[in-house]
Order: structure tokens, then sequence, then C-alpha cells
């Protein structure tokens, strides 16, 4: 006996390829899932077979899981779903327990259930083939010649299944989706190659998620990493080696005028107003036009560094503001110092002269009705209860795109990796 094998079989009419897999895996447990014309074949046949080859199961050692009608699929899969639980259970008594499953016998429906459910399962599959058949080989096994022809994992081939579902969670935004996907996926694929595919693909959607989050010095690692396994990727995206490696590298690109990025700048806002782009193409307005509110006031800050030389505007000495200012400010300074937020800011620049304090006039940010900046004041991520909306955000990405000079096409775009997907 193997202590650590749970062996599940379906059950058909000949017991002769059970009896060939009960030899070959000499399970500690097995389920037997048959019909109701195949559940006597177990204890008066297979079993007693099993026996005169040596291999003795008790009546503690097995459980008998019939299917109440063998011809539906629905009724299949919903007795073999209740084995869920003693399987997982099975499996959590060690890294050495394991789960085979065997699909020779029973209905179609039967056998499709059990593969359907099990590939969930941290199992393997096994098949009872023979070296001769009747028919001339287009028959049945003949008594006595079976073999198991074979033992795979499955997640070899499910684990490119996962790496499509993380691809399309990836477009959709959802990263920790796709993360979760690929954990699941990694530790059940034993094939090398499959393997290495699966933790690139990982790599480079964990770099982008940082990226996503502004953690831009560890998406900087990553992608580099990822762009060094570009050949376990191109596998994967076959159809996007052309053009995949061009983008990965334009990314790091932007990753590198980032990532030790410590005061506001160009790339800065470029990278906010793509962000905010990313969060309305998924409808979350109130986060996109958060960013949009910062890529604002980020825009100002640059400009007020140069040339004006005013490097941070939550420490602006009171003797550096112009006299107009100055007097209004006097009451609200600290230390001799105030801060300025958004719309001070371009006050600031308007009597400094900058012609984009003007600009910010004219496309009427200023303006404490009309600006579509109170949609962002009003906002339940800003100072009030009112979620915003696609028209808000609209509003707001005009105007800043026009504000920043910011031409839209050339701010990054995350790849789109679910087109053509490597199936194996």
């Amino acid at each position: 006996m193997n202590p650590n094998v749970l062996l599940i079989c379906t059950v058909g009419g000949a017991p002769e390829p059970l009896v060939a897999s009960l030899k070959h895996w000499k399970p500690a447990r097995v389920l037997f899932i048959p019909s109701q014309d195949s559940e006597p074949q177990i204890r008066q046949r297979i079993l007693p077979l099993a026996r005169a080859e040596g291999l003795t199961l008790s009546e503690g050692c097995y459980d008998i899981q019939r299917v109440s009608d063998p011809q539906s699929l629905s009724a299949c899969v919903q007795k073999i779903a209740t084995l869920t639980g003693e399987v997982l259970a099975w499996l959590g008594r060690g890294d050495s327990f394991k789960v085979v499953v065997d699909f020779t016998g029973g209905t179609k429906c039967m056998t499709a259930a059990l593969a359907l459910l099990a590939h969930r399962w941290a199992c393997d599959f096994s098949y009872v083939g023979g070296t001769e058949r009747t028919k001339n080989g287009l028959g049945i096994v003949v008594s006595g010649k079976e073999s198991v022809l074979h033992t795979e994992n499955p997640w070899n081939a499910l684990g490119y299944q996962a790496a499509e579902d993380a691809a399309v969670f990836f477009d959709r935004g959802s990263m920790g989706a796709a993360i979760r996907v690929l954990d699941e996926a990694l530790p059940r694929v034993s094939d090398l190659t499959a393997k290495n595919q699966i933790a690139a693909l990982k790599t480079l959607i964990q770099a982008y998620a940082a990226w996503d989050r502004f953690a831009h010095a560890e998406a900087h690692r990553g992608l580099a990493d990822a762009l060094k396994r570009f050949n376990d990727l191109a596998a994967l995206f076959p159809a996007l080696r052309d053009v995949l490696g061009d983008v990965l590298r334009e990314h790091l690109g932007h990753l590198n005028a980032l990532k030790d990025c410590r005061q506001p700048t160009l790339a800065f806002v470029q990278d906010l107003l793509a962000n905010a782009r990313r969060c309305a193409a998924h409808q979350r307005y109130d986060d996109a036009v958060a960013r949009l509110y910062r890529a604002l006031e980020a825009f100002a800050q640059t400009r007020l560094r140069d040339p004006h030389r005013i490097q941070d505007t939550s420490h602006i000495p009171l003797d550096n503001l112009p006299q107009s200012m100055r007097d209004s400010w006097q009451a609200k300074a600290e230390q001799g110092c105030v801060r300025l937020g958004l719309q001070d800011a371009y006050v600031l620049l308007r009597e400094l002269g900058d012609p984009l304090g003007e600009q910010f006039v004219k496309l009427e940010l200023a303006d404490r009705e009309r600006s579509p900046l109170v949609a962002r004041n009003q906002s339940i991520l800003a100072h009030g209860f009112q979620p915003i909306g696609e028209k808000a955000f609209r509003a707001l990405w005009h105007v800043s795109l026009e504000l920043t000079q910011v031409v839209e096409d050339r701010l990054p775009r995350f790849p789109q990796l679910s087109a053509n997907p490597k199936l194996t």
C-alpha cells in the first residue's frame, strides 16, 4: 500500500482496468464513482480480483459515491463536486499526500464530469489502456492486457488556461485577480517550460501592478526582469512577439524617468494622467479625478520651480510671495512660511506673470462655481458625498490635457495581452 495516495475512479462495466489501476497506484484509500448498474462490480468483481493480485481494501479504506443519472452531465457534476472537501482534507495532511484521478471507466458523462471538476484539484490524471484490443484494435482492451498508459499532471496543460485567464484579468485592470490566478497555478505545474512561462507572466503583471500604484522603482526592477525573460513571454503570446518587446522597452524608459523622482516633473504629470485614464476606463471615476487633481497641482509645482525657483509649495517663505499676495496670506503664515494648495499655486503663477496662471483662468478652472474641479471637491474622496460620474471626469480630463499641453496619444498605455495567448 502507498499510505499517501487517494485514488478517485469512475466505474464502468469492465473490472480489469480498475484492477490494473489499483495494482499500479496501491492507494491507501479509494473513492469509487459508479452508476446503479456498475456499482455491483465493485464488491463482486473489482475487490476480489484486486485481492487475488495481492491488494486488499478493507471496508474502511474505500467509499462508494453513486451518481443518480450516469447519462446526465449535470447530475454527475453535482455528485462528484461533493468529493472536493475530502480531496482538500487529504491533500491538507502534508506535501507528500497525493490524489490520483482515474477516468477510464464509466459513461462519457461520468468521465467528463470527473475531469471537469478534478482540474481544480491538485491531482494527477491516470488512464488505463492496453497493449491489445478486440475488433482489430478498435474494440475493448483484451482482459489481462491492461496497462496504465497515462499518468500526467493536468496543470501542465491547464497552466496555459490560467495564463489566459490572468491575461484577461490584466486587460480589465484587475491586477490582483490576475496574480492570484497565477499563484494558484504555479505550484501545480510541474513541466519546467510551462512553469517558466507562467512565472514570467506573473513577473510582468506584478511590474505593471506596481506601476499602477506608483511604486515606480519596484515596477522598473520587475519590468527589467520580465524583459530578461522575454522568450518565455513571447512563447505565451506569439501574436504579440513583434510588438511586445518594443512596448516593454519603451515603458522601461518611462519608469527610468520616474523611479528616482522625489519632486514633480513633467514625466510625473504624464504618469498621473495615464493612471487617471486607466481608472476611467474601468469606471473608477472618483479615483480618476483624484489623479487629475494631483496632476494639475504637480504641473503648477513644476512651473513654479522652473523658472520661478519656488521649490516647495508646502513651505514658501512669505517674503518670496508677491506683495499682492503677501498681505492676504500674512494671517495664515506659520513661522514666516505659507502652504499653497492647487488654486493658490495658479494664483501665484498669475501674480508672477506666468501665462500658465492666465490659461488656468481662461479654462474656467479658477471659477469656484463652474470649474470642473468643483466635482472633485464634492466627491467622496475629497470633501463631499457625491460619487463622480463619467461626465464630470471627461470635463476635467479635456481641460487637464489642454492646460498641460500633453498629447493623449503619447501617454503610456499598458499592453493588451488577451488577444491571442498560447493554449496547448
